[in-house]
């Protein structure tokens, strides 16, 4: 990590080039590679922008409820004792924030300082995240998931365009995951290169106490979370009470549908005897395993566990990604029919369940893709000559694959025109939209097929696989994080109103959390909208879910004709949309 040039022409410099991408209030509108800003603060400001960060702004918001973690204070407090004496008497401050980017607390150089901060709101529980304050040392560090350094005007907010700020991240020992971040901030005239190796430095020294402090059995777990990823080809799970790692090997094994809770207590009961124990256990309807159990630390009340995995004979086993479910095979099976038949389709359902993406799945899926063009309907009235002819000319291409999206939030000036552009294509259309029967029927007739997207939560066997793709999107280098079976098992658990785009939105801010190590269940944001609420479904209670909506949709939504179809009463029917959450009218939209 280089530490960005000093001095006032390298500050004004910087100041220029970030206020022309301010003034152009375009976050696409990058400024070139050879600016002389630093690629990665370019990008944080981008970032910035779109959090819609004020850039005049000065407070700190606070949540000012947080609770400190215990165990980080521990350890940190004789490090920030130590900071106190050094940097006594000097313009610089710091402090320990947890792993939001919320103020723990906090050192101070001189005393004079402290009116100043409070002023601005530094107390326990201030915000520091790049989403709220824009590009900082704290926040940035967070994003980029390593040690990093802010220096005067490439700050986001003008207020700190006068200082220099770095954040270097604090991780569990054990897991590598984040626990929380140092941070330190001083003057941008008194700027050092010696900063971020300091601040880094100090993180580890946190890192070594934390691990210092460990009880004997979580030593010994440490020793051996560390030992196992030199045994990559085979299946190893190492589990106490309060954690559970899994290498790559196992979690490829186990797939989606373990179930953990029976290993879990297999294993505790093999503990319990203190001695290695060997067994054939039956984890899912297709997952058989041979498994053996050595027990680290007999001498604890809860001691760590090493468990070696393999598939028994003639067992299937899940790959790396989750097969799609029957909703989603039929649906692409029916689109590359159509599109083999040069049938224009119309995708409906509701917002966010993917129905761009399905008809770019199709278009990648076909013999030979060409040209791909997706035209927004919703932007058509900003512009309507340009957007007609930017659609005339995609659709005149018998090579080609035209995607309409938002097809009922089209202008009604250009109805009529759309109409005939549509009628005479030489492209194969797919068309999206929200509405059942849409703003525009007579558009929706020129549709040879009509497809409906069921929401995500019609087909929560499709997460596991959407969950791999956006993380291959979000960290497209090798080695990628994986999702644990037991944080897939709470995303499997959740209602998801806002569908795969509110599925996208939780994994990205998981993986920021988790610091690029495998995402737990620590890591899902907590209260995420569309989480579970009261009963969480069972795995019969889904598939019986599944069955009942595909009647109900089979028979276009007529609750008595799907009651007779499932050769069940109408008083049961009615039972079951009650118990299952099924609304009524939730899926006629």
């Amino acid at each position: 990590m280089t530490v960005p040039m000093l001095g006032q022409q390298a500050w004004r410099r910087t100041l220029e080039v970030r206020d022309r991408f301010l003034a152009a209030a375009d976050p696409d509108r990058l400024p070139p590679e050879d600016c002389g800003v630093r690629r990665e603060i370019v990008m944080s400001w981008r970032r910035s922008l779109l959090s819609g960060v004020d850039t005049a702004s000065t407070d700190l918001p606070r949540d000012s409820g947080a609770v400190p973690p215990g165990r980080l204070v521990q350890a940190a407090r004789p490090v920030l004792d130590r900071l106190a004496g050094e940097i006594a008497g000097t313009q610089a401050w710091a402090f320990l924030a947890d792993r939001e980017c919320r103020l723990v607390s906090h050192v101070v150089g001189d005393r004079a300082l402290t009116p100043m901060l409070e002023d601005r709101g530094a107390f326990p529980g201030a915000r520091f995240g790049e989403d709220v304050v824009g590009t900082n040392g704290l926040g940035t560090a967070l994003e980029y998931r390593r040690p990093f350094i802010v220096a005067g005007s490439e700050h986001f907010r003008a207020h700190e365009s006068e200082a220099t700020t770095t954040g270097a991240p604090v991780r569990d020992p054990l897991t590598g995951r984040l626990l929380g971040l140092l941070n330190m901030n001083c003057p941008y005239q008194l700027t050092s290169p010696l900063m971020l190796p300091y601040v880094t430095g100090l993180a580890k020294q946190i890192e070594a106490r934390l691990r210092a402090a460990s009880p004997a059995a979580e030593q010994s777990l440490l020793e051996e979370v560390a030992g196992m990823w030199k045994r990559r080809s085979q299946a190893v799970v190492v589990m106490s009470e309060e954690h559970f790692v899994a290498n790559a090997a196992a979690l490829t094994l186990l797939g989606g549908g373990a179930d953990l809770g029976l290993l879990r207590n297999w294993a505790h009961d093999a503990s319990s005897r203190g001695r290695e124990r060997t067994a054939k256990l039956e984890l899912g309807p297709d997952l058989v395993v041979t498994a053996r159990c050595r027990p680290v630390s007999v001498a604890s009340r809860h001691p760590a566990v090493v468990v070696t995995l393999a598939a028994a004979a003639n067992t299937s086993v899940p790959g790396r990604v989750p097969r799609a479910s029957s909703a989603s095979d039929r649906l692409l099976g029916q689109l590359a029919r159509a599109h083999a038949a040069r049938v224009p389709v119309l995708l409906r359902g509701e917002r966010g369940t993917g129905k761009t993406t399905l008809a770019r799945c199709c278009h990648a899926r076909a013999a030979d893709p060409r040209r791909l063009t997706v035209v927004d309907c919703a932007l058509s009235g900003l512009n309507p000559q340009a957007w007609a002819a930017r659609l005339e000319l995609a659709a005149d291409n018998p090579a080609a694959t035209v995607v309409l999206q938002h097809l009922d939030a089209l202008d009604p000036a250009l109805v009529t025109l759309t109409a005939g552009l549509i009628a005479s294509a030489r492209a194969w259309l797919a068309a999206t939209a929200t509405e059942r029967d849409g703003d525009h029927p007579a558009l929706a007739e020129l549709f040879g097929v009509v497809l409906d997207v069921p929401p995500l939560r019609d087909r929560a066997a499709d997460i596991p696989a959407l969950v791999t793709e956006i993380i291959a999107e979000l960290r497209p280098q090798p080695p990628r994080p994986v999702c644990t079976l037991e944080a897939l098992a709470a995303l499997n658990g959740s209602e998801w109103p806002g569908n795969v785009r509110q599925l996208r939105q939780v994994v990205a801010t998981a993986l920021t959390r988790s610091m690029s190590c495998d995402i737990t269940v620590d890591d899902l944001p907590s209260g995420y909208p569309g989480a579970a609420r009261g009963r969480r479904l069972t795995g019969l209670d889904r598939a019986e879910r599944e069955a009942l909506v595909t009647a109900l949709r089979e028979a276009d939504w007529d609750r008595e004709a799907a009651a007779r179809d499932l050769g069940i009463s109408r008083a049961t029917i009615y039972r079951k949309l009650k118990r299952l959450r099924i609304a009524a009218g939730e899926h006629a939209r």
